[in-house]
């Protein structure tokens, strides 16, 4: 949510000063996004070996975890300035299409209903 408002703040596509601050958040949510994923899946196959203990499934259990904590190590690494060149070329058409979609989301009514809501409990005045 409060990607979408920082999105919404800086919402002139014509202002260069607001390049850099999209571009960061690009970055950021889709590499999270990226890996959290890849955790999940890591987590719903290491819950389905408790149902099904076999030696196969084991490995590939083993395999998976080593796939989510390299993607990890790669995810952290891109995030940083020297590694930008790695990241436009590993991420460029990804992170296009991220970009395009949270500027659809933001320019769009998805979040209005977010927004008029109460951020929190302590906002409510009590009578």
């Amino acid at each position: 949510y409060k990607l979408v408002v920082v999105h919404r703040l800086n919402a002139s596509e014509n202002d260069p000063t607001n390049d850099g601050l999209k571009t960061v958040i690009t970055k950021s949510s889709m590499l999270s996004f990226i890996s959290l994923s890849l955790s999940m899946i890591t987590f719903i196959a290491i819950m389905v070996s408790v149902f099904a203990p076999n030696v196969h499934f084991y490995f590939f259990i083993n395999c998976v975890t080593c796939i989510d904590i390299a993607s990890n190590v790669v995810c952290i690494f891109l995030t940083y300035t020297p590694f930008a060149v790695y990241y436009q070329t590993l991420c460029t058409v990804c992170d296009s299409r991220w970009l395009r979609c949270w500027m659809k989301l933001t320019r769009s009514n998805t979040f209005s209903k977010i927004e008029s809501a109460p951020s929190s409990p302590s906002s409510v005045r009590h009578k």
